[in-house]
């Protein structure tokens, strides 16, 4: 009898070494023994998504818009950023709707919030400087 080649592999009927049992053959299936079971996802063409995509709220990217012209603009247009960006997401809150752009919605109102409140702080501090100056001309006899 021939000693077997060191370098082919084992045949698969054989124990290893340390095992107990015989290894079954390779089956045709990856899950032997168990009932054939269909693709949890059927095979797209490329290019194609998966699933159900989420919709676009129609005026998501203004939202975002207004919110970055309001930074550069000195707050003009970040009420609207707010009001509106508000309005987008009171709307998919009560339709269950969770929009594919919800983000850009919520950045875009944040920056009209944090715009907003920048502004109107800055508008009360002019107001009460003018009113100081007002006070310090008449107190002064100017």
């Amino acid at each position: 009898m021939t000693e077997p080649d060191p370098h082919d592999p084992p045949n698969p009927t054989q124990a290893y070494p340390g095992q107990s049992y015989p290894r079954p053959p390779f089956p045709d299936r990856p899950y032997a023994g168990q009932p054939d079971q269909p693709q949890p996802y059927p095979v797209r063409p490329y290019g194609q998504p998966y699933g159900l995509t989420a919709p676009e709220h129609p005026q998501g990217t203004l939202v975002l818009v207004l919110g970055i012209l309001g930074v550069f603009v000195a707050g003009i247009c970040a009420p609207f950023a707010w009001y509106i960006g508000s309005k987008a997401l009171r709307e998919g809150r009560a339709a269950g709707i969770d929009y594919a752009n919800h983000q850009s919605i919520v950045i875009g109102r944040v920056l009209g919030m944090v715009m907003t409140i920048l502004a109107l702080v800055v508008i009360v501090f002019f107001l009460v400087f003018v009113i100081i100056l007002g006070i310090t001309a008449v107190v002064s006899g100017g």
